[in-house]
């Protein structure tokens, strides 16, 4: 949880889903416009893509400064639904480039994919770019084992043509952890309906007397995200998904972060999964 000498106006959301680790896990079961009056869709007329890799001790990905540039990008993309949402205020340098809130975290590594559906043509129906960066720690807890936060970004947009607007359905962005690691945290936990609200995403804790957490903002246009049901477990070998769905024409952003613990001085072993899938039109 937040150090209590942290000042009171930041805002903190703690969500420590620590229950059972030790034998078993609990699984959890700029927008323009919905798609009001637009054709009805035909399941043939949908479209999906995704992307997976498996990560280890030598699985290269983004250097700090690779990472900084990525995020301005994304930033100058995107705006306020880059990587770290509202909370960089606009500022494009490299200090922007970090969360509204972190404390006690080093960054390792981040890996980033962008995904295009496409219909039978080859047209484009929505697209999206996805992150999962890795912050380790600065304090191991009192057994020696580390912790690292992953951050999960993902945002995707539909492509406006004039016979048609795609419909964003489904976004997911996955970590699944390996070689018995623990999941013992994530946000968000439950589902996000409310259009139009900036969710605050973060997690939170303490390790010999040290706080350590990541937070940062996204702003929910339509529809939901929520944890992934299929997704999510907390416990040996879990896994966290952040997920949003829908049916959007325009651009959705969103954030989920989780928690792992290691053993001391073991290497990094999980997969990483993104998922789209989008309509022509508004669903039947």
């Amino acid at each position: 949880m937040p150090r209590e000498n942290q000042q009171s106006n930041q805002k903190r959301r703690t969500f420590l889903k620590r229950a059972g680790i030790a034998s078993t896990s609990l699984a959890l079961g700029s927008g323009v416009a919905s798609a009001q009056g637009k054709k009805k869709g035909k399941p043939e007329e949908t479209a999906s893509a995704s992307s997976s890799i498996s990560v280890g001790p030598d699985t290269p990905g983004l250097s700090k400064s690779e990472h900084d540039d990525y995020v301005a990008r994304m930033r100058e993309k995107y705006g306020d639904q880059g990587v770290w949402g509202s909370q960089d205020d606009g500022d494009l340098s490299t200090e922007a480039s970090t969360p509204g809130h972190m404390d006690n975290l080093t960054y390792v590594n981040a890996w980033t994919e962008h995904l295009e559906a496409t219909d039978d043509g080859g047209t484009v129906i929505a697209e999206s770019d996805n992150q999962v960066a890795l912050y380790k720690s600065d304090v191991k807890d009192e057994y020696d084992r580390e912790h690292y936060f992953y951050w999960h970004w993902t945002s995707g947009q539909s492509r406006d043509y004039w016979d048609f607007t795609g419909n964003l359905w489904n976004m997911w962005n996955r970590v699944s952890l390996g070689s018995g690691y623990d999941m013992l945290a994530y946000d968000p936990d439950q589902d996000l309906t409310r259009n139009g609200k900036t969710y605050t995403v973060g997690l939170s804790a303490a390790y010999r007397g040290v706080g350590v957490s990541i937070e940062g903002d996204f702003t929910l246009g339509q529809d939901k995200v929520r944890p992934h049901p299929e997704y999510t477990t907390v416990g040996s070998d879990g896994m966290y998904a952040v997920q949003w769905i829908g049916d959007y024409e325009g651009t959705q952003a969103f954030n989920g972060t989780c928690e792992e613990r290691r053993p001391e001085y073991a290497g990094r072993d999980f997969s990483w999964k993104v998922y789209l899938k989008a309509g022509k039109y508004a669903k039947v």
